[in-house]
């Protein structure tokens, strides 16, 4: 995609009008993520495909319910829902909230654009490295077995060797460093994601 293009599929912004002391959700197309938009904002339940993509990539997620829905249980600490309309200083405040209780559970975020994301944070990683990282992010804090990144290797540059993917791990925690993340190896069985904190 060229840049300036839009892509249809890509998730609404938020953007509340004043209507007296409530706000009325109107939404305009934007970019898929902002680092100043960290938190994107959904309708629910008309965007519940897009829902799911965002917290399958760890993005914080606040639902706006409409037309007295139901709301969702919200899947984990970085998503919460409110209703519309919705008051100027209740909405500030889920935003605040959302962004707090987030905060103490960072985790890593991969996006499509080749870029590893770490709270405010961010470094380009290459494909075969966002290759390699996906399940590293996807169980952060978990071991990922040896094999397993050998095969996405294999699968991606034709190659198998354990040499060529100690070279790459060794690229990648070069760059993961400037994040506050690291790689650590359980000898001969693989490696895990985690905070350098």
């Amino acid at each position: 995609m060229q840049q300036g293009e839009h892509d249809e599929r890509r998730i609404a912004y938020f953007y509340p009008s004043e209507r007296g002391s409530q706000f009325v959700p109107q939404y305009s197309e934007g970019q898929l993520f902002s680092a100043i938009q960290d938190v994107r904002v959904l309708r629910w339940p008309v965007e519940v495909q897009e829902l799911e993509q965002l917290r399958r990539r760890g993005i914080l997620r606040l639902l706006v319910v409409e037309h007295g829905a139901v709301p969702p249980v919200p899947s984990d600490s970085r998503e919460d829902w409110i209703r519309a309309p919705v008051s100027r200083a209740d909405f500030a405040a889920r935003v605040a909230a959302l962004r707090a209780r987030a905060g103490t559970h960072r985790i890593p975020v991969l996006d499509q654009d080749g870029l590893l994301r770490y709270g405010t944070r961010m470094v380009p990683v290459s494909p075969t490295q966002m290759n390699l990282l996906q399940p590293l992010v996807e169980r952060y804090g978990t071991l990922v077995a040896r094999h397993e990144l050998i095969a996405l290797l294999r699968a991606r540059r034709g190659t198998d060797s354990q040499n060529a993917l100690d070279l790459h791990i060794m690229r990648i925690r070069r760059k993961v460093v400037a994040l506050g993340l690291r790689i650590r190896t359980a000898s001969g069985r693989g490696y895990l994601l985690e905070s350098s904190d």
